[in-house]
């Protein structure tokens, strides 16, 4: 390993060292010289490599060849970077620097390249090559943020959730990132900027899971969603309903088999399956102990009205349209009433079939109404 990268070794360790008293002797003529070595070092190096590769028969064998040359040419960038950000740095070695680092990258991403299944992704990326890629991150994320500006709240609030972790990332990870960490973050933000996925809530959550994104500001999110979403119903049943339904469309939802952006912390469908059926658990205890402390409920008593479905709903609307009930809405003085009607036809109303009357008022429905109506105040002024 050390033959195929003596040359670099030697001259990053040793001749261009900025502690190396004959560097400052350097000419400029001297640096070309060095700039091109470098250059047909590339070649000379990849081709070494591949011979090294051709000799090993077993994959653990291939493996640790890619993986001590990567180990290496990461060591040698990393020591270049460390070289150039030194203090009153002559011009001419920080291009020079820059120069043989281009050389070592495009070797290092050759081997990535085209031996992925060796290379070592928990190994550190370059701080080289860190630097130029957090910047770029950052950049999509304000892309991303700028992106969501057309749509709704909701989408703002997720969008706001995924810049926060981008920008974290970039801050926390830029003394050292592993090539995963960073791949993760890469791949997740080259999806959310893709045509349409950030224009609803389904599609961001489609890519959320796919990459298991098991981020707690995300689960919050997701856990408040759920409570907002059971929390009007009325019946056990049916929170307990709306939660199973929600949940089954989570876990039908595609997810990678391995990678997550917490890797110490378990995964985004396990954590949500854990919350709803928690939430779910709860939900029928509290229902059973209602059960048991409530008294029977008496039997329900109907009032009986000559009316049409139709009829029934003019009447609630003008009722509230008129402020006969302040503080009330349709569907809340429906829930209250229906229930207790009845007609030729039918024995009691579900608040959701009177609403869905709005469709059938037509001229003989109002007219009945209005007769109806007035004959109350003829009534009245005779009383």
């Amino acid at each position: 390993m050390r033959l195929i990268l003596r040359y670099w070794n030697t001259l990053i360790n040793s001749t261009l060292h900025p502690e190396n008293e004959c560097i400052s002797s350097l000419t400029d003529a001297s640096i070309q010289i060095f700039k091109l070595h470098s250059k047909e070092e590339q070649e000379r190096v990849r081709n070494s490599f591949l011979e090294g590769m051709i000799q090993r028969t077993k994959f653990k064998d291939k493996q640790q060849w890619v993986q001590i040359n990567q180990a290496v040419l990461i060591r040698m960038i990393d020591k270049l970077y460390s070289y150039s950000q030194r203090k009153e740095q002559d011009s001419r070695f920080l291009e020079l620097y820059n120069t043989i680092s281009s050389h070592l990258e495009n070797t290092l991403n050759f081997i990535k390249d085209f031996f992925g299944n060796y290379f070592n992704l928990n190994e550190n990326v370059p701080f080289a090559c860190l630097v130029v890629s957090l910047k770029e991150l950052r950049t999509q994320a304000e892309l991303l943020q700028e992106s969501v500006q057309p749509f709704k709240p909701y989408i703002h609030a997720l969008a706001d959730i995924l810049v926060n972790n981008f920008n974290r990332f970039s801050l926390e990870k830029k003394t050292g990132a592993t090539y995963n960490e960073l791949l993760f973050q890469e791949e997740l933000i080259h999806q959310l900027l893709a045509t349409k996925t950030v224009a609803s809530e389904n599609s961001i959550n489609e890519v959320l899971f796919y990459f298991n994104y098991n981020d707690n500001d995300y689960i919050d999110y997701l856990k408040e969603k759920l409570k907002d979403l059971a929390e009007p119903l009325n019946t056990t049943k049916e929170k307990v309903g709306a939660l199973r339904f929600e949940q089954k469309n989570f876990n039908q939802l595609p997810s990678r088999l391995v990678g997550n952006l917490n890797s110490d912390m378990p995964s985004l469908r396990e954590q949500i399956n854990h919350w709803i059926e928690e939430e779910i658990k709860f939900l029928k205890e509290a229902n059973v102990q209602n059960e048991t402390t409530q008294p029977v409920e008496k039997e329900k008593v109907y009032i009986h009205v000559p009316f049409k479905g139709a009829e029934i709903y003019l009447l609630h609307k003008a009722f509230i349209d008129s402020g006969g009930a302040p503080g009330e809405t349709y569907k809340s003085l429906f829930e209250k009433t229906a229930t207790h009607l009845t007609n030729k036809s039918q024995k009691g109303f579900s608040s959701e079939s009177l609403q869905k009357n709005s469709d059938k008022i037509n001229y003989e429905s109002k007219e009945n109404v209005k007769r109806f109506l007035q004959k109350m105040i003829r009534n009245i002024d005779s009383y």
